[in-house]
């Protein structure tokens, strides 16, 4: 099941005509295989008709293109699903009634107190995402992170902190970001519990099908995705997953899960792609951090974003 769906993906990928499509199918471990296979026939399994008194037979569908048969991990089948982070919405689910916070149509991930501060006071910025990188030391992190949650809490903008889950909870933050490896550690040092107490909002990294099933099975705030291009912002073990891939996690992530694409998303142009083929917020480094203009770079991008208007 799993080869035939892998096969009629690469079909597809071929009739786009799409440069990079080496993402998530090149990556096919049994883990990948397995959320594959399950989906494909828990959607025959549900589409199939009884003809006597047996149950019917299973349908032969398509490549899984539904969150209602996608496969979550659990990290213990033998107790009920995790309780899900502090919810979020996004700007193209949000209704007047909405309670839930809503997740910014742009994210910008930087690494320095002063561009946390610099964004802070630019319009039209919702969330930003600190990642520090030149760092080991907790109590310097802790630090720096405060510095970070004051400015933001000033602005009325929501911090996220890119894998310090301990510093954020420490200092008030809004929310955590993680990768798949920090993930298992985390949950390992019982941080989940930690951050669902404390009414932490959680995003998490996916590259690949057994991490978007692994994502799924922790009911996180958001979900993200990449890289979707190129980029020369971080090492990532992964090729770039191509518009087609986007498409397809819109496909099988909740509607109600915001979704978040990352990785070579360098103008409004890029970020509209991404906006059309599903995603809900880009997140984006050099677009803004790389722009002679940052105030007009939030702009556009959060028009491209918005409905789809790019600036010449």
């Amino acid at each position: 099941a799993s080869a035939l769906a892998l096969g009629h993906q690469r079909r597809d990928v071929v009739e786009m005509n799409e440069a990079y499509a080496e993402g998530a199918t090149s990556a096919i471990y049994p883990i990948d295989a397995c959320c594959l296979a399950k989906a494909y026939v828990t959607a025959g399994i549900a589409q199939g008709h009884g003809l006597g008194k047996g149950p019917g037979p299973v349908v032969h569908t398509e490549f899984p293109a539904s969150y209602r048969y996608f496969p979550t991990i659990s990290l213990d089948p033998n107790v009920p699903p995790a309780p899900a982070f502090r919810p979020m919405t996004s700007h193209g689910n949000a209704t007047s009634a909405t309670d839930e916070p809503i997740l910014g149509r742009i994210l910008p991930i930087v690494d320095t107190v002063e561009w946390v501060e610099k964004l802070a006071k630019t319009p039209g910025i919702t969330d930003i995402q600190l990642r520090i990188k030149d760092e080991t030391d907790p109590d310097r992190i802790l630090e720096r992170v405060q510095k970070c949650q004051k400015m933001c809490k000033d602005a009325n903008v929501r911090l996220w902190i890119n894998d310090f889950w301990k510093a954020a909870v420490d200092a008030g933050c809004f929310g955590v970001h993680v990768g798949q490896e920090d993930l298992v550690k985390c949950i390992d040092e019982g941080g989940l519990e930690v951050l669902r107490k404390n009414n932490v909002a959680l995003g998490v990294s996916t590259h690949s099908y057994g991490e978007l099933a692994a994502a799924l099975g922790v009911n996180p705030s958001y979900i993200s995705m990449g890289p979707v291009f190129g980029t020369t912002s971080k090492e990532v073990a992964f090729d770039p997953q191509g518009l087609s891939t986007v498409h397809k996690w819109r496909q099988l992530i909740p509607p109600s899960t915001p979704f978040v694409t990352i990785g070579g998303i360098s103008d409004s142009a890029k970020a509209k792609l991404n906006k059309e083929s599903g995603a809900d917020c880009v997140a984006v480094i050099g677009a803004v951090t790389q722009s002679d203009d940052v105030a007009a770079a939030v702009c556009e991008l959060n028009n491209a974003m918005n409905n789809g208007n790019v600036s010449a």
